[in-house]
C-alpha cells in the first residue's frame, strides 16, 4: 500500500508542475527576454555622458599606462636546422 501511495504522490506532482509550467511557463520566458532585452539596450545605447569627461579620462589612462609598461628588448631568434 506504501508504494502505490508514493507512486500516487509522484504521479500527482509531475502532473501538477506540467500544468503550472503549462500556464506560468510562458510569463516566466516573457519576464526573462524582456529583462534580457533591457539589458542588451543598455549595452549598445549607454547613458549620455559628457564627451569632455570620457576625453579626458581616456587621456588619463593613456598616459599611465605608458608609464607603467615596461617592455624588454627585442630578441629576434632564428631556427636552426
Amino acid at each position: 500500500m506504501v508504494f502505490l501511495k508514493t507512486i500516487l504522490i509522484i504521479l500527482l506532482v509531475y502532473f501538477g508542475v506540467k500544468l503550472l509550467a503549462k500556464y506560468f511557463g510562458p510569463l516566466l520566458l516573457k519576464y526573462i527576454f524582456r529583462k534580457v532585452q533591457k539589458n542588451m539596450q543598455n549595452q549598445f545605447n549607454p547613458p549620455h555622458q559628457d564627451s569632455k569627461t570620457k576625453t579626458h579620462t581616456s587621456a588619463k589612462t593613456s598616459k599611465r599606462k605608458s608609464k607603467d609598461t615596461k617592455v624588454g628588448e627585442y630578441v629576434d631568434y632564428e631556427e636552426i636546422d
